[in-house]
Parts: C-alpha cells; structure tokens; sequence
C-alpha cells in the first residue's frame, strides 16, 4: 500500500511513502489510543522543499492510498541496505 504525508494548511504531500504496512501493538504495555504503528520504505522521503526529518514535534497527516487518513508522528527514520529510507510512524487517535 502506497501513502502521503501532508503538513497542515498545506495541500501538496511533504512526503510520499512507496510501501507502508499498519502495525498494531498487542501488548498492554501501549495504551488503546496508541497502538497503531505504520512503518514505511520509500526512495524519496521528501518530495519538496520541505524536510519532514525536522517536523517531529508536529502532527501530520497520513493519507493511504485506500482512502483513510490518520494523525501521526515521525517516530523514526534511517537508511536500509538498499538506499531506502525506512522508519515508523505513531498514529494519534484512529485511523479512519
């Protein structure tokens, strides 16, 4: 599945993501309201001029290509052997 990140009040996608996979946390360790997790695998992180690595500490929004949206944080990213950035995303609240 494909997605993309938007910033608020901007409408062109900061970031498209190639591969995204939903991940739930089954351990009670993560609150009801906090268990989803995205990670993703893309070739090209940023897809302006906007550098989504230094927009943590802001809520952004996940649009899947099926049509749902979701608030959520850059948790983490890196580089995989490939060249591939890869990290995850924790979503805020539902994934509707």
């Amino acid at each position: 599945m494909k997605a993309e990140l938007y910033l608020d009040g901007v409408d062109k996608p900061v970031s498209i993501l190639d591969e995204v996979r939903i991940v739930e946390m089954g351990t009670e360790n993560h609150p009801q309201h906090s268990r989803l997790r995205v990670y993703y695998r893309t070739r090209h992180l940023n897809a302006g001029k906007t550098f989504v690595e230094l927009h943590r500490d802001r809520k952004l929004t996940l649009r899947l290509d099926d049509g749902r949206t979701a608030q959520v944080l850059l948790t983490h990213n890196s580089l995989d052997m490939e060249g591939h950035f890869v990290g995850v995303l924790r979503v805020l609240g539902e994934l509707r």
